[in-house]
């Protein structure tokens, strides 16, 4: 704590300081967390138009259902069909965190066994612009370097995934349509 005591101070003066300091400390750090939280590229408003069902492909159909943000976390699931044998499933979840929206995802096998071991491929948003987000991985995974999601128009959706094999960087793009 901060105690500033001048010369001639009386003891109600120094009283009346701490008073005003604890009283102004937390308004000043609850300012500064906002400001930290403004710095963040984005938040979950700017995912809004990804709500709803999209599917695409022909060979491989791949879906994605996207719910509305509530309670400070966006919720995706996907599924990824190939002559009518499932491929894929997986839960995404995007939250508010601090001063950062992290997305985090695994994926699924029909029995319920994931890809991944151990946690979520995570990714943090470091773009955001209308109709178009992007999140990159921090820290570097080892399998999923970004993904961005974005609409070339309004019945559209398109996802390009960077993705990170031995070191090189490949990836691919699903193109959706809005089923809802």
């Amino acid at each position: 704590m901060l105690i500033l005591v001048k010369q001639t101070g009386t003891s109600m003066d120094i009283l009346k300081l701490r008073l005003t300091l604890a009283i102004l400390a937390p308004a000043f750090f609850a300012f500064m967390a906002g400001a930290a939280r403004a710095e963040a590229p984005g938040s979950l408003a700017d995912l809004a138009f990804l709500e709803g069902h999209w599917r695409g492909g022909e060979d491989f159909i791949f879906e994605e259902t996207w719910t509305a943000a509530d309670g400070g976390v966006m919720t995706g699931m996907a599924r990824g069909v190939s002559s009518g044998e499932l491929k894929v499933l997986e839960y995404i979840v995007v939250s508010e965190e601090e001063d950062a929206l992290v997305m985090r995802f695994k994926h699924f096998n029909r029995d319920y066994s994931t890809w991944e071991d151990g946690g979520p491929v995570t990714l943090l948003l470091t773009d955001a612009k209308e109709n178009d987000v992007t999140f990159t991985a921090d820290p570097p995974s080892e399998t999923v370097k970004s993904i961005r999601y974005w609409m070339p128009d309004e019945a559209t959706l398109q996802a390009d995934i960077v993705l990170v094999e031995n070191g090189e960087e490949g990836g691919f793009t699903l193109v959706f349509e809005r089923t809802d």
